[in-house]
């Protein structure tokens, strides 16, 4: 049993959804004891008794929990993965195939080849040439071009950020607990270090007009000096971009529930909003006020991610890593789920953008990871279109967030999140790679 495809948050899901993940599960045991007391019915409660049910090696019940984990959850990879895998040990070949060839469909790899729950259709000619599709999945799909590199190895880079007017970036380390800038002539430097509260960098934005560089940072046992009391707590830090020095941290303590922000986006107002990926939310600091509110929590959220706000600013995409992409009516705080294009799935999205009527998107939640554009319908409700921007890219290693410069998208290609282990151990520098930035034209 391949268990990091079949119960995993998402195939191929980064190690932060993992660390989210782990902190906000309980045992199997234990969820089952509580979906039986009082059962959600939700999609996450039918796969864990089909989880209890694969290891029982009842299988019929598998299948049916399965069904419903699907219905509730469509267009879910790894649910339509499991359900193909029901049939097939249930003996229905026809719809194991079908299923399986839904996941193919979304440009997705599975290792069917080496799973033997599929024994039963193995030897068909469908299923060779579904094999055949997954492998097919593997191909380079390449648009980009280099941006720059910075050569300092073991940053662990989550993020980059951009200042028009100076033209310079900034770029974030997870591991090193920095931010450093690089000047239109090419020169790296330190723009802020661990001496100013900073914990892993996370992302990151200019506000141009005001001259702020406005960051999300997060404590956990993945960074360097990791101190077991500050995990948990995360802030979102102002800093002037004109003398460099940090103007204010907004706090969120580790107790009594553990934070994670990671991600912001800033209206044309200066209201900064930013996603709450641990105990699942939504803040803002608006421009008035200048204080850390919360604006929303809990339900539709799961993993909140990238936000990107619609062209009029009165909606805010929401990329939540285990449900997909939602629209929030900012006056209203009514949402919608965005419905995916046909044979598509909008799980495991990183970073989002806005541009044009399209959501450029970072999805390294699925198996390859890729970048992805978004074609949205008039009403902003549904996918017309999804496109493949880039995946299977050599160069990348955990792609992660990135910034709209006009008309190009820079993102961090190789992050190497994998290199530092659960105990913060950063791999030896012979395995590291320079932190890349790729560039492409939309």
């Amino acid at each position: 049993m391949h268990k990091e495809v079949r119960f995993d948050l998402t195939v191929g899901r980064r190690v932060l959804a993992a660390i989210i993940w782990l902190c906000l599960s309980l045992t199997v045991g234990a969820i089952v004891a509580l979906a039986q007391e009082n059962p959600p019915k939700d999609g996450r409660y039918y796969e864990v008794l089909a989880r209890k049910a694969y290891q029982t090696k009842d299988y019929a019940a598998f299948l049916e929990n399965m069904k419903m984990a699907v219905e509730l959850r469509p267009n879910h990879p790894r649910l339509m993965y499991n359900l193909s895998i029901g049939y097939a040990l249930n003996g229905w070949q026809n719809e194991a195939l079908l299923w399986l060839g839904k996941t193919a469909d979304m440009g997705l790899i599975f290792p069917a080849d080496r799973d033997n729950d599929f024994n039963s259709i193995k030897d068909l000619g469908e299923f060779k040439a579904l094999l055949q599709r997954f492998e097919h999945n593997k191909a380079p799909i390449i648009n980009s071009r280099p941006g720059f590199t910075i050569h300092e190895k073991g940053l662990v880079p989550e993020s980059v950020a951009y200042d028009p007017a100076a033209k310079v970036f900034y770029i974030s380390s997870v591991y090193k607990r920095k931010i450093l800038s690089l000047n239109k002539r090419g020169e790296v430097r330190d723009f802020a270090t661990e001496r100013d509260g900073l914990w892993s960098v996370m992302g990151m934005q200019v506000d141009a007009k005001r001259r702020l560089l406005w960051v999300c940072t997060a404590a956990h046992p993945q960074m360097l000096n990791y101190l077991k009391e500050e995990n948990g707590a995360s802030a979102l830090l102002k800093y002037d971009l004109r003398s460099g020095k940090l103007i204010r941290k907004y706090l969120l303590s580790n107790k009594p529930k553990p934070h994670w922000l990671g991600d912001l986006a800033i209206n044309s107002l200066g209201d900064v909003f930013a996603s709450d990926s641990l105990t699942p939310a939504i803040y803002v600091v608006r421009q008035g006020t200048d204080e850390l509110e919360l604006f929303l929590e809990g339900e539709p959220f799961s993993s909140p991610q990238g936000l990107a706000f619609t062209a009029d600013e009165k909606s805010l995409f929401i990329a939540d890593y285990a449900k997909g992409v939602f629209l929030i009516d900012l006056k209203t705080k009514k949402y919608t789920s965005l419905l995916p294009a046909a044979n598509s799935t909008l799980l495991g999205i990183d970073g989002l953008y806005y541009y044009k009527g399209t959501l450029i998107g970072v999805q390294n939640g699925v198996n390859p990871p890729r970048l992805i554009r978004l074609s949205l319908g008039s009403d902003l409700s549904r996918v017309e279109h999804f496109e493949i921007m880039e995946a299977n890219n050599p160069v990348f290693d955990e792609p992660t967030l990135g910034v709209l410069v006009r008309d190009t998208f820079y993102f961090v290609a190789n992050s190497q999140w994998g290199a530092i282990d659960q105990k913060g151990q950063l791999a030896p520098v012979e395995k590291l790679k320079n932190p890349t930035v790729l560039k492409i034209k939309l």
